[in-house]
């Protein structure tokens, strides 16, 4: 109880009211699954952060960051990992026609934090920017419509931005991006005005986490209390813009993303009936308010949006330069695992819940996915009480010395065959005592036909200790990168058909 108090307390919930049956219900859940880490995670998640930031300055030979503090908590933050990581951070305040308690609060965090500072007032070029594109369209100037309110805003922030990186080549450093994880899928930044080189707090959940943070990272506590607004003159505090708290957001959020791993294939009309919210109308106008704000702001997070070429992947070619030569590798040790797309990691995920479910351990036995589907399994959370361990059998020599596949067999018929997908099933579970179900993958991944075989040919076996292999032949399209996802995440489904 002390824990969830806590997260009531630190997230400005308590002063808000109570949460309806709905929330209340899916925080206690939550706090359980570990959406909400306790204390003693979230000590070491700060940790993480400070010497990922500490390993970044090393490495890529740049000591000092600017940020702009607005007054509001997330900057605080920010500053202080980045202060507790080693750099030399120089906090601007940058009023535009801003509250002076706001600017006031950012005065006193760099005080109070030790960080250097700079003040530099940009009324009078932000009244001038809106004057001159005023000739353009005389709204700009003189609406209160929430449009040009919103307009205005942005000319702020951007305005902001520009200065901010104007001095941060001054001082050969970078931009630090103050968002949170909340306010990015709410959509509470603006592009090329929020978004700078590095983003230490953009995971961090507005409700509980970031107080939390500017609690233990000695922000004063009269900024971490105050109640959150987005400093542009846009709208009546944060939460009054949402329509709900951030706790509330929070929680909406993390239960959609728990429902999609149940159900990858989930609609969105599906939501209130999976999410169990009818009964509660004050949930469903809320979960209704989140998603209509996500669908608003989608195009924001992928921006740019970025077309590939249609003959060759020119973008992963600049990015395999950079991986290799360039980039410090404390943003490289984290990429291998996150290469799964969201559908196949919710598969892998929901298949792990089913393996312990069921007290069952799995092995692979894998030729075209080359290790994939275990390394898929192996990424989830505990996965080493299912995961038994995989066979990559990527030659036909390996299939017949380790596997025990018929020689003969893959002479006749060649290695695309179900039999030989059968038979490689059958032959882990004979090595991989501690396994009761086994899946196996063999197919023509491409760019070219193989003996005979057509590209996107795949067949995937499943098989339960004690019974015979199921085998499914899959016809898969595109690049080989396509193809291999695509029968991961088939033999993943497999997989739970046969646990079912």
């Amino acid at each position: 109880m002390q824990h969830l108090d806590e997260i009531l307390e630190l997230s400005r919930q308590t002063g808000r009211g109570q949460l309806s049956p709905w929330f209340d219900a899916r925080l206690h859940a939550q706090v359980r699954s570990g959406h909400f880490l306790p204390r003693t995670k979230l000590e070491a998640v700060g940790q993480r952060l400070v010497g990922q930031m500490s390993d970044y300055r090393q490495q890529a030979g740049i000591a000092t960051a600017v940020l702009g503090m607005s007054g509001g908590v997330d900057s605080a933050v920010t500053a202080a990992l980045l202060k507790q990581a080693g750099w030399r951070v120089i906090g601007y305040t940058l009023p535009i026609e801003q509250e002076p308690s706001e600017t006031e609060r950012g005065i006193e965090a760099c005080r109070e934090l030790g960080l250097e500072h700079v003040h530099i007032d940009l009324t009078e070029q932000y009244q001038n920017m809106v004057a001159a594109m005023g000739k353009l369209d005389a709204a700009l100037q003189t609406s209160h419509a929430n449009q040009e309110r919103t307009r205005r805003g942005n000319v702020r922030a951007r305005l902001r931005m520009i200065t901010l990186y104007d001095q941060a080549h001054r001082w050969g450093g970078l931009v630090a991006s103050t968002d949170n994880f909340s306010e990015l899928g709410a959509g509470f930044w603006t592009l090329h005005g929020d978004v700078g080189d590095v983003a230490p707090v953009q995971a961090l959940s507005k409700s509980w986490e970031i107080p939390w943070m500017a609690r233990r990272y000695g922000v004063p506590e009269s900024i971490w209390r105050a109640t959150p607004t987005d400093g542009l003159n846009i709208g009546d505090g944060d939460e009054a813009q949402i329509g709900a708290s951030y706790l509330q957001w929070d929680i909406t959020v993390f239960a959609v993303t728990d429902a999609l791993r149940e159900n990858p294939s989930l609609t969105e009309s599906e939501l209130e009936v999976t999410l169990d919210a009818q009964q509660d109308p004050a949930a469903s106008s809320i979960i209704a308010t989140v998603l209509r704000k996500l669908r608003a702001t989608w195009s924001k997070r992928v921006n740019p949006i970025a077309l590939a070429h249609p003959a060759s992947d020119r973008l992963g070619m600049l990015d395999r330069i950079d991986t290799r030569f360039f980039r410090p590798a404390v943003l490289r040790d984290d990429r291998v695992l996150s290469a799964f797309p969201a559908e196949t990691a919710a598969a892998g995920w929901r298949l792990v819940q089913r393996l312990k479910n069921k007290s069952i351990r799995l092995v692979t036995a894998e030729s075209c996915t080359a290790g994939l589907l275990g390394a898929c399994v192996a990424a989830e959370p505990r996965s080493s009480d299912v995961l038994e361990g995989s066979f990559i059998t990527y030659r036909p020599s390996m299939k017949v010395d380790v596997l025990g596949v018929s020689e003969t067999l893959i002479k006749e018929r060649t290695v695309y065959d179900p039999d030989v997908a059968a038979a490689m099933a059958k032959g882990a579970l004979r090595e991989a005592e501690g396994a009761d179900l086994a899946i196996a993958i063999t197919g023509v991944a491409g760019p070219e036909p193989d003996q005979g075989k057509p590209v996107g040919l795949v067949y995937i076996a499943t098989q339960i200790r004690g019974d015979e292999a199921r085998v499914t032949e899959c016809r898969f399209q595109g690049a080989p990168e396509h193809i291999i996802s695509a029968a991961i995440r088939k033999a993943l489904e497999m997989g739970l058909v046969a646990l079912a």
